[in-house]
């Protein structure tokens, strides 16, 4: 489990090919010795493949973008230096081609609209249109000016909207990307995180059906509340059994986070509470798709998130 995304888990436009990831996603498969073990043996971590195998690295294109906007008028006649503001920025660290193949609308579709709520076939355009018009602290209709720079923001009246998207895992037949979208209102910073699982060899999106067993999901509910009270035994967090799974689940190399909102199964100021069981306990309410996937993974390597440069 992590709180505020960084507790268990150490999970101009610029536009450039990855090509340095593709190559450290090789390298550091070959240069580690470590046996790769089955993940159902064991609680602890799975070791990396010493072959590459018949998958191809990954490409990536990286894109930042920012639009700032301001009020033309001030907020009040009592505040006449003070205005609306609003930032949005973008990242991505898009794939544009999974083990070696350019054919991934599918996974791309799910990308955008997880992101944005569109499907126009191109996330870049997906961005633009984020990007277009801002998003003021008010109810009121606003006019308002693009700007060049970030603006000041004075008291409550700036708004920051943000949305990165980047993997976060890779393997022979997995690949993990991560949405994360966050909004500032000045005084309180808000967070939303989903995740597209994509099987690399059958260029398929995996959805949680295809993962986990539906008959079986009371078991896993019963499962995370399990160790939500072995967390509380040892620590201070005082979460609250989950009544029902979270909307999303992600994945790594040692198992499953069950990701839950900020305020679902603890105060709403610890933010995003993640919920870590390993494959091993999980084993018996897989789908067989996903069983088989597990059991026969391979050449696990892991991404930072994205950065937005200043």
């Amino acid at each position: 489990m992590r709180t505020k995304r960084a507790f268990f888990i150490v999970i101009a436009v610029l536009v450039i090919l990855d090509i340095a990831a593709a190559f450290w996603y090789v390298a550091g498969r070959l240069n580690n010795d470590d046996e790769a073990t089955n993940p159902f043996d064991t609680e602890k971590a799975v070791g990396d493949s010493t072959i590459v195998g018949e998958t191809v690295p990954d490409k990536f294109e990286i894109t930042e973008r920012s639009a700032y906007f301001v009020s033309k008028s001030p907020v009040s006649s009592s505040k006449p230096d003070v205005h609306w503001t609003s930032a949005k920025r973008y990242k991505g660290r898009i794939p544009v081609s999974v083990n070696g193949s350019d054919a991934i609308a599918d996974l791309l579709k799910h990308i955008e609209s997880r992101a944005f709520g569109l499907e126009t076939g191109s996330v870049n355009t997906c961005a633009a249109a984020f990007l277009k018009s801002p998003k003021f602290n008010s109810s009121a209709s606003i006019d308002y000016k693009s700007v060049s720079k970030a603006p000041q923001v004075r008291e409550t009246y700036g708004n920051e909207s943000t949305i990165k998207i980047y993997p976060t895992f890779t393997s022979d037949y997995l690949l993990v990307m991560a949405i994360d979208k966050q909004d500032y209102d000045g005084t309180t910073r808000t967070q939303h995180m989903s995740y597209v699982i994509y099987n690399r060899k059958k260029h398929q999106v995996l959805e949680k059906e295809n993962i986990l067993s539906q008959k079986h999901l009371p078991k896993i509910l019963a499962l995370v509340n399990s160790h939500i009270d072995e967390l509380n035994m040892g620590g201070s967090l005082n979460l609250r059994h989950a009544a029902n799974l979270p909307a999303e689940i992600t994945l790594g190399r040692k198992g499953i986070l069950f990701v839950f909102e900020s305020g679902s199964i603890a105060d709403i100021d610890k933010g995003i509470i993640d919920v870590f069981l390993p494959y091993s306990r999980l084993k018996p309410y897989f789908t067989a798709e996903f069983k088989n996937i597990v059991e026969a993974n391979n050449g696990y390597w892991d991404y930072e998130p994205v950065k937005f440069d200043d």
